[in-house]
């Protein structure tokens, strides 16, 4: 249940609070429990890592009253990913096709992003861009790939299935 969650969150954080795959974990918690302001409140001063500023643009991009501080995060976030990109680094995919998804709107590079990212990890966050955005594009193969994965693996996760329900 959420409530036990969020306690155990708490405790991961209290015994290391600087963990960044805590922080980023409970960040995305906090997102789908559409408590933005937590997650401003926790992030603000973390701007330097990508996965974690990427969070608080997006807990940003919630909250009318951050606009100012979005706009500028937003703009970091995409000079930061291109600098990767020029770069060869294709570390970041997943939190690009995030961004590309959630802030900028673009389905089909998002789903670029996320099947690309999808070849070398498979965690599941890089399944849930994956479905998020194949259906954003509305790319039924690209589903598909989610769902059969989904499937064959006999992953139980609730926003998943919402994701793929009825792609079988």
């Amino acid at each position: 249940d959420a409530g036990a969650a969020d306690a155990h969150f708490r405790a991961s954080l209290a015994a290391d609070p600087r963990d960044a795959y805590t922080r980023g974990a409970y960040a995305d918690f906090l997102l789908d429990s559409a408590r933005p302001k937590e997650v401003v409140a926790m992030l603000a001063d973390d701007t330097r890592n990508d996965a974690l500023l990427l969070r608080l643009a997006l807990a940003e991009a919630q909250l009318p009253e951050a606009q100012a501080s979005f706009d500028a995060h937003r703009a970091d976030l995409a000079a930061r990913f291109a600098a990767s990109r020029q770069r060869g680094d294709t570390v970041h995919r997943r939190e690009e096709a995030r961004f590309r998804l959630e802030l900028e709107r673009d389905a089909a590079g998002a789903l670029a992003l996320a099947r690309a990212n999808w070849q070398v990890q498979r965690e599941p966050a890089d399944l849930r861009i994956l479905a998020e955005s194949a259906r954003a594009a509305g790319d039924s193969a690209a589903l598909r790939i989610a769902t059969d994965w989904i499937a064959a693996n006999r992953l139980e996760d609730r926003r998943l299935g919402a994701l793929a329900g009825g792609q079988r």
